[in-house]
C-alpha cells in the first residue's frame, strides 16, 4: 500500500473485535469519519451513533457552558485524535499530536490497513491473546 492510496475521507461501514478463535463480535453503531492528506497528516472523530443531545450554551462550538455531567456523557465512548501518518508495507503508523484522551498523545497507533476498491479497513495489531479490532471504512465521496 502506499500513502497516496489513503488520501481523502473516509466514512465508517461498521466495526467489530475479532476473538483469536475467529468469532466475530459487532460493535455498537458509530458516526465517524477519518481523513488523510497528501502531505501526512491526519484526523478521525469517532462517536456513538445514539449519543444524547446536549442543553444549549452560549457558544454551540462548546461544551464549556454545561454542567460537568451532561459534558461527561457528551465525551464516553468518543474517540477524536489529529496527527501525523506513514505507511509501511501494509501498516498506517498514526503519530497523535492532539487528543480527546491525553494519554493518546505522542503515542503511534499501528493498525494494518487493506484497501479493496473504495473500502478501507483498518484494523488493531492482535493483542497477546490473538484478538484484534477492525473498522470498515468507505471513501465519503460514494456514500
Amino acid at each position: 500500500m502506499r500513502a497516496e492510496d489513503l488520501v481523502g475521507a473516509w466514512r465508517e461501514l461498521g466495526r467489530e473485535t475479532v476473538a483469536a478463535d475467529g468469532t466475530i463480535t459487532p460493535d455498537i453503531p458509530r458516526t465517524s469519519q477519518i481523513m488523510y492528506t497528501p502531505d501526512g497528516f491526519m484526523g478521525v472523530v469517532n462517536t456513538p451513533a445514539t449519543r444524547a443531545r446536549v442543553s444549549a450554551t452560549s457558544n454551540p462550538m462548546s461544551l464549556d457552558g454545561i454542567n460537568a455531567v451532561e459534558r461527561a456523557a457528551a465525551a464516553e465512548g468518543v474517540v477524536a485524535y489529529t496527527g501525523r501518518y506513514e505507511v509501511k508495507g501494509d501498516t498506517v503508523e498514526h503519530t497523535i499530536y492532539s487528543a480527546l484522551n491525553p494519554n493518546l498523545v505522542g503515542t503511534t497507533q499501528m493498525r494494518r490497513a487493506t484497501i479493496v476498491g473504495d473500502d478501507l479497513t483498518l484494523a488493531s495489531l492482535p493483542d497477546a491473546k490473538g484478538n484484534s479490532f477492525r473498522i470498515r471504512w468507505r471513501r465519503a465521496s460514494k456514500i
